[in-house]
């Protein structure tokens, strides 16, 4: 159901003055465009495109038409009907991280490279886990553990999509990468005619901030886009480092980089899905690292979402980060302020979810208590009901002075839909916590859960026929790399 968003970082006039200052930046500086297709899409719009140094300056108009076009909402087609997802600047839904380079190993506790096998435990537990609806996959992982490197985003997406009834992210890092995804994806939705009017996969483009489109992703992105599949475009500034030290100018900067992709995703296909993304964030200088934990992160996330609204897209950003290296205090108040100030902020895709370390770690037990704020962040954003069934005066008339509530109809009718019941928070007493679990900590009730779902969860099954083409189409990438190798 649509949910209220009341945190506000910004007025009307300063989202304005940002919009402004991202479209004078298009207009005065311009972006470079590496890919020779999308200079020339821009070309044909009425932007000046220096071929030489592939600098592309947008008038407003040509990108404030393009935003319009942009719609406010759109369904991603998961193969489970059920767990299709309404995408909409008035909804929020989650997006947990799956691929990374490191996974913290859920029985040793080391860190260590991810398998693929480490892929489909994670998307497995996150198709267990209610809350979690559009999945980061193994196909975007630029390498997989012992799979061949160019054959990464194939193995990754059948591993993923195997494992899952939900939504599966696909690879937009080149043209031939974008269109194997693609290609899987059709077979998923019984051909290609089907996947255009049911999408069931959608990318992330990044621009190269400042103010550039890399050659690999803009082929993806138009892939992407020539089939009207939905394209999250987001910008990682960080501030004092490849974005001004102020955040204002952080996010014209990021406003920039997003509305100039959103352009050319509909100059090649009008109507195309998509979201504003931010994965901006501080960089620490004490260190000379990006703080995605820091509380300067939940700041740019909520006011991205404000300006993503101003355009009335949805919006991605980041939530549930931590900077920290283990399940631990820091890992929480971090992981918490980021994600509720990005929740109440309004915005739409939440990821992250699952992530430590600044996001260069993946943890089986972070997915897993990640959830579990993920259903607090759920409860905050239903807010308070106020009519005359919740302000209960009869009820509270007929008890009285020194009475109680416990065994009343309507704390039962209620209970459920007033308070979000955690399975991972412990709130007995001492002596019950020490007697009835062993004084288990989060990160041994988050490992027990995991234990759990991987012995209990049993993943929605591709069709036989389909798992057998998409097993092939994987062995004809693998061929073709090791053609590629001997021919070279």
């Amino acid at each position: 159901m649509p949910l209220t968003a009341p945190l506000r970082i910004l007025t009307e006039d300063q989202i304005q003055a940002i919009h402004q200052a991202a479209l004078g930046l298009l207009q005065r500086t311009g972006i470079v465009v590496k890919e020779a297709r999308a200079r020339r899409y821009f070309r044909q719009a009425g932007a000046s495109v220096d071929e030489s140094s592939g600098r592309v300056r947008l008038p407003p108009d040509v990108v404030e038409a393009a935003l319009k076009l942009a719609p406010d909402s759109f369904v991603v087609h998961a193969r489970v009907p059920d767990r299709s997802v309404e995408v909409s600047y008035r909804r929020m839904h989650v997006e947990p991280m799956i691929g990374r380079l490191n996974i913290l190993d859920h029985l040793t506790h080391q860190r260590r490279r991810t398998s693929l096998q480490d892929v489909a435990n994670l998307v497995r537990v996150a198709d267990a886990l209610e809350h979690y609806h559009l999945l980061h996959s193994g196909a975007i992982m630029p390498s997989i553990e012992g799979v061949p490197l160019h054959a990464a985003h194939a193995h990754g997406y059948l591993a993923s999509v195997s494992n899952t009834g939900k939504v599966v992210k696909g690879s937009p890092r080149g043209r031939a990468i974008a269109e194997d995804c693609i290609r899987m994806a059709a077979v998923v939705a019984g051909g290609e005619d089907a996947l255009r009017q049911r999408p069931n996969i959608f990318t992330t483009v990044n621009p190269v901030t400042p103010l550039q489109h890399d050659e690999g992703q803009t082929e993806g992105l138009i892939e992407y886009a020539s089939f009207g599949l939905p394209i999250d475009v987001t910008s990682e500034p960080q501030a004092g480092a490849t974005s001004p030290v102020t955040l204002a100018g952080l996010l014209a900067q990021q406003t920039a980089d997003v509305i100039s992709g959103i352009t050319l995703a509909q100059l090649v296909r009008p109507g195309t899905p998509v979201w504003y993304g931010t994965c901006g964030a501080i960089m620490d200088m004490k260190v000379g690292r990006i703080a995605l934990g820091a509380v300067e992160a939940g700041l740019i996330n909520a006011a991205s979402a404000q300006i993503a609204a101003f355009y009335g897209i949805p919006c991605r950003g980041t939530g549930s980060t931590t900077d920290s290296k283990a399940l631990d205090m820091q890992a929480g108040y971090e992981k918490a302020i980021t994600l509720f100030m990005a929740a109440l902020g309004g915005i739409n895709c939440l990821f992250y979810p699952g992530t430590m370390e600044s996001a260069l770690t993946i943890s089986l037990e972070s997915l897993v208590v990640d959830h579990e704020l993920c259903g607090m962040a759920y409860r905050a954003l239903r807010g308070i009901q106020v009519n005359a069934d919740t302000l209960a005066a009869p009820l509270i008339e007929a008890v009285g002075p020194g009475g109680n509530f416990l065994g009343e109809r309507h704390t039962l009718k209620f209970l459920r839909q007033e308070q979000f019941l955690p399975t991972l928070s412990n709130r007995q007493t001492r002596e019950d916590w020490a007697e009835r679990t062993g004084s288990a900590t989060t990160w041994d009730q988050a490992h027990t859960e995991v234990e759990r779902i991987l012995a209990t969860h049993t993943p929605p099954p591709l069709d036989p026929q389909v798992q057998t083409e998409l097993e092939r189409i994987v062995r004809e990438v693998e061929a073709r790399g090791a053609v590629a190798r001997a021919l070279a």
